[in-house]
């Protein structure tokens, strides 16, 4: 059955190859009729101190894509058509997409599934395939040293739950079609252990502890970011490699935010060499309105005073165009819906995501709050990407 299962995976990346593609656009149209002209003139507003720093640095975003639903093209959305419609990654979409300043992108799929993740990683592997001069999948230590001599596009495959891992080996199979990052549970139950809106958390569970070490064995990153408070705990103590938390905040400062982290849970991550990525959504950065640049840093400094600068880097858990290019209905939505342990809180524009940094070129504004607040240079980069990539380097066995 296991031999099966490989072949299949491997005629279906195969298959793919040649097909799937991941378009973008120079100028993206939302659904809410919104026009938005993303060039490289955009960056003129910016110092050429930040400039400098984004450039020097390996930027990393732990959960974030260059795509989303809202983009459009010839009215059609581009998250039904970047798998279907072959070439339509054009050299403009790439000099685009290069000028963001983001240059690995931690692509994170949420598939429940072992099915459903066998084709979300076709899909991904058929993308770079198919377009191999705009795109690395980054899966050696040698391609993230040497990404910056290539200038391509990074893509770290990654998932959101474990509940793939049907079997030990499932762990194996899939980092031999390129996954590097597992979290080992979304907000529910799983085999592994709960998630942070499970009413009782019981921690991770004996597969789960088992799942963990043979990701260390193989050298796939662990990742605790939507656990609960014990399973975070259980899943850092169980692994022998960096633990990371690639899209979470501070609960020492944002108090009611049951996706935020405790100071318990962030020092053992650190202990353990980890980084944790700070995400752009208002909900998770402050309990209440207003939410501004301002507090998205002082999770960075939070973190930076508990444990130091070399522990705390980004993770957006958003596309370039942002959730706020959505219709307003839409935002709204999304907002009164949404899970009561999220605490949502509500402005009067329905924006989920922090303005200044809710647009493609959000690194370059963090590179020049951070400047602002007296961060040197080095502190900069490594908040920038340069934590998560020595880190990754670290739990790659290859």
């Amino acid at each position: 059955m296991k031999l099966k299962r490989r072949t299949f995976v491997k005629n279906l990346g195969a298959t793919l190859a040649g097909v799937s593609v991941a378009p973008y656009l120079m100028a993206c149209e939302t659904q809410n009729k919104q026009t938005v002209v993303a060039e490289v003139a955009a960056l003129n507003k910016y110092s050429q101190k930040a400039k400098k720093l984004v450039k020097n640095a390996t930027s990393i975003d732990m959960l974030g894509t260059f795509l989303n639903s809202f983009t459009q093209r010839n009215g059609m959305s581009l998250a039904r058509t970047w798998s279907t419609i072959p070439n339509s990654f054009t050299a403009k979409d790439y000099q685009f997409v290069r000028s963001c300043g983001i240059d690995i992108f931690g692509w994170g799929s949420m598939k429940p599934t072992y099915e459903s993740m066998l084709m979300f990683m076709a899909e991904q592997n058929g993308i770079i395939a198919s377009n191999p001069n705009y795109f690395e999948r980054i899966d050696t230590k040698d391609k993230l040293r040497n990404l910056e001599q290539s200038n391509k596009i990074g893509m770290l495959i990654t998932n959101q739950n474990s509940n793939h891992f049907k079997t030990l080996d499932d762990i194996n199979l899939f980092y031999g079609l390129g996954q590097r990052l597992s979290q080992l549970t979304y907000n529910g139950q799983n085999k592994l252990g709960c998630g942070a809106f499970v009413a009782k958390d019981t921690g991770i569970t004996d597969y789960g502890k088992k799942v963990v070490q043979r990701m260390n064995e193989v050298g796939m990153a662990v990742d605790v970011s939507h656990c609960g408070d014990l399973t975070t705990l259980g899943g850092i103590e169980a692994s022998t490699k960096p633990a990371l938390i690639t899209h979470g905040a501070c609960r020492g400062i944002a108090k009611g935010v049951a996706r935020a982290k405790t100071d318990e849970a962030i020092k053992a991550m650190a202990k353990t060499g980890g980084v944790i990525g700070i995400p752009i959504l208002r909900f998770m950065i402050r309990e209440k309105e207003p939410v501004q640049i301002e507090h998205f840093i002082n999770h960075i400094d939070y973190v930076a005073q508990l444990v130091g600068i070399e522990h705390v880097g980004i993770g957006s858990d958003q596309g370039l165009y942002t959730e706020d290019y959505g219709k307003k209905e839409w935002r709204k939505m999304r907002l009164e819906n949404a899970p009561a342990q999220y605490q949502t809180h509500t402005n009067e524009d329905y924006l989920l995501t922090i303005e200044g940094l809710n647009h493609p070129y959000r690194t370059y504004d963090i590179a020049e709050e951070l400047i602002k607040k007296g961060y040197k240079d080095e502190h900069v980069k490594m908040v920038l990407g340069d934590n998560f990539k020595r880190v990754l380097i670290e739990i790659f066995k290859h």
